[in-house]
């Protein structure tokens, strides 16, 4: 049996010369069995770009940013959960409130916090004043079960 190879998506970050701090200069889509696998193809990438551009003489630097698994489940990743609060004003104080919650998968708790912070602007009802509390990886034992139409539209394992 054959599996598919999961599906990645790298981000390049680009800091021109004399530039302060890198900025997303591009993104590339990958098929790769598991995480290793996707992490060698990111910086074979990488080391083309910063080929091409010594070449130019352009001068300028460039790193991979997140490796965002898009495929749910793809091996060498986990289910992370993570919390968004608000800070509410009482008369007296403040009191931080939980206000959403999302589950995704990633490499890392670091990488499922940068995840999050991008596709949380895309909830209804999203604040800038929101923060991130807490990131948890889910343990095997908590995972909720999906049918496989859940599992081929990853946009919807989101809450």
């Amino acid at each position: 049996m054959t599996t598919t190879p999961a599906s990645w998506e790298v981000t390049f970050l680009r800091r021109a010369r004399g530039s302060s701090r890198a900025r997303i200069a591009g993104r590339v889509l990958l098929k790769a069995p598991d995480l290793d696998q996707a992490r060698r193809q990111a910086e074979e990438a990488l080391t083309e770009r910063r080929e091409r551009t010594r070449r130019n003489g352009d001068g300028s630097m460039w790193s991979l940013g997140l490796l965002r698994p898009l495929t749910p489940r793809a091996p060498g990743t986990k289910r992370y959960r993570v919390t968004f609060a608000s800070w509410k004003s009482f008369d007296d104080h403040f009191e931080r409130l939980d206000v959403h919650e999302l589950e995704l998968w990633a490499a890392n708790a670091s990488g499922a916090r940068r995840l999050a912070q991008q596709e949380i602007q895309l909830v209804s009802g999203y604040l800038p004043a929101w923060r991130i509390r807490s990131v948890e990886a889910i343990k095997e034992g908590d995972l909720e079960e999906f049918d496989d139409d859940e599992l081929d539209h990853p946009e919807d394992l989101t809450t």
